[in-house]
């Protein structure tokens, strides 16, 4: 009889070992596999509606050979979206500063050059553009990130 005791005894502690094992990998195998799904790359969403019709902002945009790497990649997707940009506020505060009329001004001219503000918003824009929001939610999201208190410089 102590035979069979010390036996199941073993028996039981191989099972747990067994269990930990199993909820173990599993655990590692939920954490890598939302690491994986959280960094993936985005997929390109066809947008939901062009990104054109009528501007606020007439004036012919800079073309972006005149610039080069990242400078000239904001004015090619001004080019490219010219209604969402237009649709979005500067918060360089440019409106209040050079009476630029919307965000699309800034790339009308080499404002938008030189201002880490209109790019980084310009760049926001499209990326949410390409999962495919909606006007209204790229002006709520770039509002959201960018928005700061206007302060007199």
């Amino acid at each position: 009889m102590g035979k069979n005791k010390s036996g199941n005894n073993s028996s039981a502690k191989m099972s747990k070992k067994n269990i930990s094992s199993i909820v173990l990998g599993l655990l590692v195998f939920l954490i890598v596999g939302g690491v994986y799904v959280a960094t993936k790359p985005g997929e390109r969403v066809q947008p939901v509606a062009p990104a054109t019709g009528l501007l606020i902002e007439t004036r012919p945009l800079l073309s972006d050979a005149v610039f080069t790497g990242r400078v000239a990649e904001a004015y090619r997707i001004a080019a490219e979206i010219p209604k969402v940009i237009d649709s979005l506020f500067c918060y360089c505060y440019c409106k209040k500063n050079h009476q630029h009329k919307t965000l699309l001004t800034c790339y009308t001219n080499r404002h938008g050059s030189k201002c880490d503000i209109c790019m980084g918003e310009v760049f926001y824009a499209y990326e949410l553009y390409n999962q495919g929001k909606t006007l209204d939610e790229i002006v709520i999201a770039v509002d959201k990130k960018f928005y700061r208190p206007y302060r007199r410089t």
